[in-house]
């Protein structure tokens, strides 16, 4: 009989932030259980440290470079087949329950069913706003450049989003299914804003630490022009949210675990129980906050898997990508393995490590001089090797065992190394090559994000539903805005409750009259 899988996926959860990796403030009972009674891969990497091109790296096991989705507007052909049609074809019902950031019309690319819509916008414009919201201030705060602006405990559309993706999902699992259920359940947490709820956030302010926060004197040019905040008490005020946040999901991951435990007893059926982040988040590292750079909070992934054949208390060393979970799941399904940039990790999860791997990550970087780069990051045993298209000799090497922190550019010392990864690198497609297809992408959007669409593709209900009841989630409790004294614009609720007094743990932090000047944002 065919093995129940249940993948679950996170959004911006960084490696580190877990306590069976190391982090010995953050609170992740869930995944510790994971690690402890299942195999841990402890050097798992993104394909792109960006969300829509790493799920569409994900489900058609390709690189960005070899998929043509390099960023947020792009998604893949919807007659390329994925991961999720080979387990259907092979016999599973294969269901998506919340986010995996798809793009376009086709918002299933291989799966039979979907029990919650995204929440993000999923066509190429914006989704119209309904009459009721119009004129209210919007939510802000999911892009790096406007994360900082908004911290604190209190709602946001993120958590609401995961409690009703979270019910959804114990919901399905409480009933019986006829054939063998892949199901995946999509969280959007830790993603930010950083805004986590107020006894979490409470807890963590004054435990989280600040120690690799400080920008180093050097940086490579093609980040230059990121966005950075190195004020202390703005990244503790940030990081205590992540944490927030992570121990967030560590709860509802535990809340669907158990549901499939309870599925699979009263089934007689045997699983398999799958976690992973698309992505990292830098949350203060270094100064940056989001992702889209190659340093370790950005790209270092949680890949845990648990559950029947897989051996308990396993680590797995070598470097693995985000790019093997499709053609390893289908394996251990018996479902055909498409051809592609990953491979299957099973003979790792059954014999020793895969010393020579090598694993890629790509990012398409606009400059801030203009223009465009196309990032790429090779890692290999303990070394990481970074080059940007159009910078040469500004290549990077590290040794993350002896320079954990990244912060010595060690290429002058091992260029053997060095020339040895490049060559990796320079094995797929040039700036020059890409570019072909993005001219074309771009030309294409130019008509897309014109375009309005009805929502009729998400079931049970719609993606602006799912919004507008974040929204009031915001709105009705009253938790998610400044106080009027110092000046700043409610997010969610309208005016009238300009003089509504709100408990201090459900304030913003104060230091964000300190961020909005530092940013010289006018709210």
């Amino acid at each position: 009989m065919k093995k129940e899988i249940l993948l679950y996926m996170s959004d911006q959860h960084s490696h580190r932030l877990q306590g069976w990796a190391g982090d010995s403030v953050v609170r992740t009972p869930m995944m510790d259980r994971l690690a402890r009674e299942g195999t841990a891969m402890t050097n798992a990497m993104t394909s792109c440290p960006l969300c829509v091109p790493a799920r569409a790296s994900l489900i058609s096991g390709q690189l960005p470079s070899n998929n043509g989705v390099l960023f947020n507007f792009n998604a893949i052909s919807t007659d390329q087949a994925t991961f999720l049609h080979s387990l259907t074809a092979s016999g599973y019902e294969t269901v998506l329950c919340g986010r995996m950031h798809f793009v376009g019309p086709d918002q299933r690319h291989g799966y039979a069913r979907r029990i919650a819509g995204d929440r993000t916008p999923v066509f190429h414009n914006n989704p119209p706003v309904p009459p009721e919201q119009q004129g209210k201030p919007r939510v802000i705060g999911f892009d790096e450049n406007s994360s900082v602006y908004y911290i604190g405990g209190g709602d946001s559309p993120v958590l609401a989003y995961d409690r009703y993706v979270t019910e959804r999902a114990v919901g399905y699992l409480a009933e019986d299914h006829d054939k063998p259920q892949f199901l995946t359940v999509g969280a959007y947490g830790p993603h930010f804003p950083y805004v986590a709820p107020p006894e979490l956030y409470d807890y963590y302010l004054d435990k989280v630490s600040l120690e690799d926060v400080k920008a180093p004197d050097w940086e490579h040019p093609a980040l230059a022009g990121k966005m950075r905040e190195t004020d202390p008490e703005v990244v503790r005020a940030a990081r205590a949210a992540y944490y927030g946040l992570t121990e967030t999901v560590d709860r509802n991951m535990e809340m669907v675990y158990n549901a499939f435990q309870d599925y699979l007893r009263r089934t007689g059926r045997e699983g398999i129980f799958i976690y992973i982040s698309d992505h990292g988040d830098m949350n203060g590292n270094r100064g940056y906050f989001g992702k889209q750079v190659f340093y370790d909070p950005s790209v270092h992934i949680p890949f845990l898997m648990a559950g029947s054949g897989i051996p308990a208390g396993k680590r797995i060393e070598s470097p693995v990508s985000l790019l093997d979970v499709g053609p390893t799941i289908c394996q251990l399904a018996g479902a055909e393995v498409l051809p592609g940039d990953g491979k299957s990790l099973a003979p790792l999860l059954e014999g020793g490590e895969d010393p020579d791997r090598m694993v890629v990550s790509e990012q398409y970087t606009y400059l801030a001089a203009g223009g465009s780069s196309l990032g790429r990051m090779v890692r290999w045993k303990n070394w990481k090797f970074v080059t940007y298209s159009g910078f040469s000799g500004e290549d990077l090497l590290f040794d993350m065992e002896k320079g954990p922190g990244e912060l010595e550019n060690v290429i002058a010392r091992h260029p053997d190394t060095a020339a040895c990864l490049r060559k990796e690198a320079e094995k797929y497609r040039s700036y020059e090559q890409v570019m072909e297809h993005e001219r074309w992408v771009l030309r294409q959007l130019r008509v897309l994000m014109a375009c309005d669409y009805e929502d009729t593709v998400s079931n049970p209900r719609s993606i602006r539903e799912i919004e507008l009841e974040a929204t009031f989630v915001i709105s009705a409790s009253c938790s998610w805005v400044m106080p009027c004294s110092l000046r700043m614009r409610c997010i969610a609720c309208p005016p009238c409750l300009k003089s509504t007094s709100i408990p201090p743990t459900s304030m913003f932090h104060p230091y964000y009259e300190r961020t909005r000047r530092v940013n010289s944002r006018t709210l």
